[in-house]
């Protein structure tokens, strides 16, 4: 307990208010890769989305947010992923790549700036597709990158999140490995 309070000695509301809505945007993370279907997989990661760009807001770190809110609205497109012919075409994630690019690079302060706007170009066609261990196996090289962003801006419930990503991920992928699973 000692490391907790010692962690947010000396930190503002706003920093504590933030991790701790990092540390929920976490859970919702972590348990959609859990997920045996590609619509609960992508619900979970919206309502996730949503919550860690109002921590990042609350940061300052506005690229992470902005990243974010083309993050959740993605998720929202891609719940009709099989009902709709623009979830369906290859320009639904153009778009939303290009989105996330030109956020980006309207969020620019540094290098550590690409780091979301890469992550979520990356994500757009990665959550796109409906084969589940396709999509959690891709899903490593972007969870790297916001890992790297969240060491950068202090996101230390974001760092939490990302290194137990990546142990989720590899569960997902073992656990679903022989089994079909639906999109």
């Amino acid at each position: 307990m000692d490391f907790i309070t010692d962690f947010f000695a000396g930190k503002d509301l706003k920093f504590i208010i933030s991790q701790s809505i990092g540390l929920i945007a976490a859970a919702l993370l972590l348990f959609s890769f859990q997920q045996r279907t590609h619509k609960r997989i992508v619900a979970m990661q919206f309502c996730s989305g949503l919550l860690f760009a109002l921590q990042y807001f609350l940061l300052g770190a506005y690229e992470g947010m902005v990243g974010n809110i083309i993050g959740f609205t993605r998720s929202i497109a891609y719940c009709f992923r099989g009902k709709s012919k623009f979830t369906d075409s290859i320009f639904c994630p153009i778009i939303f790549s290009v989105l996330a690019g030109l956020g980006g690079l309207l969020t620019y302060t540094s290098p550590a700036s690409l780091l979301p706007m890469a992550a979520m170009m990356i994500s757009s066609f990665v959550m796109w597709s409906p084969k589940t261990q396709q999509l959690r196996a891709l899903t490593i090289p972007t969870s790297m990158m916001w890992l790297v962003y969240n060491v950068i801006c202090n996101s230390w419930s974001g760092v939490i999140t990302e290194v137990c990503n990546l142990i989720s991920i590899v569960i997902g992928l073992i656990r679903f490995r022989n089994k079909k699973s639906e999109g």
